[in-house]
């Protein structure tokens, strides 16, 4: 429900931005946005739940497997006995007998009568031949196989599923984290060209302010014109510098807008930037990351994962034991050799399979041996990571606090030359170089709060805790609009 009040939000945003000319966006918005919008979040949530079916799958071979199974079967001829020979034999041992008895007896039968007595033996004595199965015959049976032991298999298949699970979470949780860092960046990038651009329209301003009191002063006789001139000089470049301005800006505002997937032409960036007084020191951010780093994590649950699957190939040595039993549901073409059911128990122990479950089993130890030289780069890099991210933000904390007196000195210096310049005690190269002056503060500053969030963002990604800082801004603005 949530997801779906946020992409219903953002494709109110993106249609409301077709209405108007200029429209604010707070990075609020920007974030709400990028995360409905961004293909690659939206491929791992994709992933995890991929994970989940698998090990739901895994989890089933704990239970037993009941089937039915049937077929059509063809064979090329239908299997009979056929004895009849031996029926003959007894016959005609039967009437030889009776005719002997007969020749040596009293009253010697005659020929009718022993024909008469082989065609009762004949009537008497049944076919001895028996169809077993005919050519054409019909399976239906019903079976069960239950795994008792199978020497850790299927538990350590479940564990690696499960540690997969987590490593499509980690993946999930990794994408999210950079998706918050890449808008934070390019949003704050896009305020400070916004920024920029403002501070070089002011500076326009007053040098165009500043062109026509020098025209008035010079029309008076007041300066001289190398004065006049250095003013419209002056003026030339400030348009120059304000037009390239408002192109970084749209530059600007074109790589935001691909971040977070919402089309923006002109658009005011509202969200300030964010500064803090203190930032802590970076042994307790290298703690943090220590344990929260995702991309740490992710390969932590990878090392695990492989250490269940030698589990799996180390069950492959031992024997497997399961219970069985089937029940002919279709009897008709069951011969006198097959039982209605059957039920047991199945071992089977592999004695040679040439090497292969060796050689898969120390090719998983080598791999988290390599997983292991990974982890401890890892740690290197994420020690080196929150040394560099916290000496920036704080240089940029310590740049930022340095340049208010600056900024206070500048702005009292140029009111200073304005007014000299309006008696004539002041030359136009002054008043220029004091309004550069403010302008090269006023920038500078801008460029230490961007730096400052811009590291601040990257080693709160490092630590793992991106979406804090995330849930910290939209709980923020929250509390800006009550």
């Amino acid at each position: 429900m949530k997801k779906f009040i946020v992409i219903l939000f953002c494709a109110f945003f993106t249609f409301n931005s077709t209405l108007y000319a200029e429209y604010s966006l707070t990075l609020t918005e920007a974030l709400k946005c990028a995360i409905a919008n961004n293909e690659l979040i939206n491929a791992a949530a994709k992933t995890k739940e991929v994970s989940e079916y698998h090990l739901k799958s895994a989890r089933g071979k704990h239970y037993p497997n009941v089937y039915v199974e049937g077929s059509v079967n063809k064979i090329n001829d239908s299997i009979s006995l056929n004895l009849n020979d031996a029926r003959s034999a007894v016959i005609g041992a039967s009437v030889a007998s009776f005719q002997t008895a007969t020749m040596y007896s009293e009253h010697p039968q005659p020929e009718q009568v022993v024909a008469g007595f082989k065609q009762q033996l004949e009537q008497a004595i049944p076919d001895f031949s028996m169809k077993f199965q005919d050519d054409i015959f019909y399976k239906l049976t019903a079976a069960v196989v239950w795994p008792l032991y199978t020497g850790g298999k299927i538990a350590a298949n479940s564990q690696a599923k499960k540690a997969e699970l987590a490593i499509s979470e980690m993946e999930y949780t990794k994408t999210l984290n950079s998706t918050i860092t890449s808008v934070i960046e390019s949003y704050f990038r896009a305020k400070l060209a916004q920024e920029a651009r403002n501070i070089r329209q002011d500076y326009l301003d007053d040098i165009i302010q500043h062109k026509d009191n020098a025209e008035k002063l010079f029309k008076v006789g007041m300066i001289s014109k190398a004065n006049k001139l250095r003013a419209e000089v002056a003026l030339a470049d400030a348009t120059r510098e304000y037009q390239k301005s408002e192109r970084d800006l749209e530059l600007a505002v074109v790589v935001l807008s691909n971040i977070i997937g919402v089309e923006l032409d002109k658009v005011n960036l509202c969200t300030d930037f964010k500064k803090i007084d203190y930032v802590r020191e970076a042994d307790y951010f290298k703690d943090i990351a220590y344990s929260n780093n995702i991309t740490l994590k992710d390969m932590q649950q990878k090392k695990d994962m492989l250490n269940q699957k030698k589990k799996a190939i180390r069950g492959n040595f031992l024997p497997t034991v399961a219970a069985f039993g089937k029940y002919e549901i279709y009897k008709d073409d069951l011969t006198l050799f097959e039982p209605e059911w059957v039920a047991g128990l199945n071992a089977r122990l592999d004695i040679f399979k040439g090497g292969e479950d060796y050689g898969e089993y120390k090719a998983y130890s080598k791999q988290v041996e390599v997983l292991d030289l990974y982890i401890q780069n890892a740690n290197k890099m994420i020690d080196t990571a929150v040394q560099k991210y916290h000496h920036e933000a704080q240089a940029a904390l310590e740049q930022y606090e340095s340049l208010k007196s600056s900024q206070d000195l500048t702005e009292e210096n140029l009111n200073l030359y304005k007014k000299s310049f309006k008696e004539g005690l002041a030359t136009s190269i002054e008043v220029i170089d004091a309004e550069l002056a403010l302008e090269k503060v006023r920038l500078e500053q801008s460029q230490a709060l961007f730096d400052f969030n811009v590291a601040y963002a990257k080693l709160m990604d490092i630590c793992g805790n991106s979406q804090i800082l995330m849930d910290n801004i939209i709980g923020e603005s929250e509390n800006n609009e009550e």
